[in-house]
């Protein structure tokens, strides 16, 4: 039996993974109060609908499931980028060239090591280049399975206190070490997402989402707003001026873009929605979405291409992001939708419907 997805889920996800597009295309309005507003939620929104879908898992089951639908699509990634690594290596074009790396070192370092953000190891000096966006699935895979460990503990008097002093910890725990260093395999990211997988389960099991105030959406706005005014959040790397602001404007924002996705499904769109359907669809395929968007922003240049012959032609740096923006996002869904066909490549990143043999 095939479990019905919930659609205002998928149109969540949907938005979100359309805002990680755009967030990571803006040029030079990277340092606007735009992009601060898209990176308060952008991230967080991930683990807060994750939290909010949890129920306590068989670790071993889980892991065996975590391994094949996160980390083979980050394998696959890693695959294709050195697959294009080795085409430019042998003919040097300005379309499939790498934006990161300069040498199969780097990149394998790179890929191993698996964060988000240049980093310098401690005693060593080594700079560690980051291999992208998808440090995301490293710390997401390490994330679950440390929250559905931390779940499935069992204590006599006030559980769900105990276990949210732990997940607090943790929490802390790895905003404290990125001080210090950047563990490999994004665990800091893994280790401060807790707060917002439990702050998903909290929103579930007490029904948050049903209460129906206006006064509530109204403090997240301002609460979104304000965590917004002090810079631009830093998940990857956990760069913020005040990290307990980031928590707390992390999932207000994440309430508040999921209140409007309830909204949209409800009130808004219709089942024959073609908008309703591409959100769902993103937020479906949102995965596979997020793995090419890094082939796009790494390894292909189109973008400035794009970027710089639309100011040719209308000399607006505007008009010419958001044409951007639209050829980014065209690229990412369009593979995403067409993988499916592709034998193989689809059971990496769908391996939910498309399994290994």
């Amino acid at each position: 039996m095939v479990n019905k997805r919930i659609e205002w889920i998928d149109i969540a996800r949907g938005i979100a993974i359309l805002f990680v597009i755009i967030g990571h295309s803006l040029g030079n309005y990277f340092s606007s109060y735009f992009a601060n507003l898209i990176y308060v939620f952008h991230m967080p929104i991930f683990f807060v609908l994750s939290g909010y879908l949890y129920r306590r898992k068989n670790k071993k089951n889980f892991l065996h499931s975590s391994f094949f639908n996160l980390i083979m699509p980050y394998v696959g990634t890693v695959i294709i980028a050195f697959v294009l690594f080795t085409f430019y290596s042998f003919y040097n074009n300005p379309i499939i060239a790498p934006s990161r790396v300069n040498t199969y070192k780097q990149l394998c370092i790179s890929a191993l090591y698996g964060i988000g953000a240049q980093a310098k190891l401690p005693f060593i000096n080594y700079s560690i280049i980051p291999i992208g966006a998808i440090w995301f699935l490293l710390a997401f895979f390490i994330g679950t399975q440390l929250f559905n460990t931390v779940m499935s503990l069992k204590f006599q008097k006030n559980d769900l206190i105990v276990k949210g002093i732990i997940i607090s910890f943790i929490t802390f725990l790895g905003t404290y070490i990125q001080t210090y260093i950047y563990l490999p395999w994004s665990i800091n990211a893994a280790l401060f997402s807790q707060i917002f997988f439990f702050s998903g389960f909290i929103i579930k099991k007490y029904h948050l989402l049903e209460i129906n105030s206006v006064i509530a959406i109204i403090t997240c706005v301002i609460v979104w707003i304000l965590t917004a005014t002090i810079g631009l959040f830093g998940f990857d790397n956990l760069q913020f001026p005040n990290m307990y602001l980031a928590i707390v404007g992390g999932i207000a924002s994440s309430y508040v873009m999921i209140r409007l996705s309830i909204y949209l499904d409800t009130r808004i769109f219709n089942q024959a929605s073609i908008f309703k359907k591409f959100l769902c669809f993103c937020g479906a395929e949102s995965l596979c979405i997020f793995c090419f968007h890094l082939i796009d922003l790494d390894f292909i240049q189109i973008w400035p291409h794009i970027i710089n012959y639309a100011m040719r032609l209308c000399n607006s740096y505007f008009i010419a992001i958001v044409l951007g923006n639209i050829y980014r996002i065209i690229f990412a869904t369009l593979i995403a939708f067409i993988i499916k066909y592709i034998p193989i490549l689809r059971s990496f990143y769908m391996h939910r419907k498309y399994k290994f043999l």
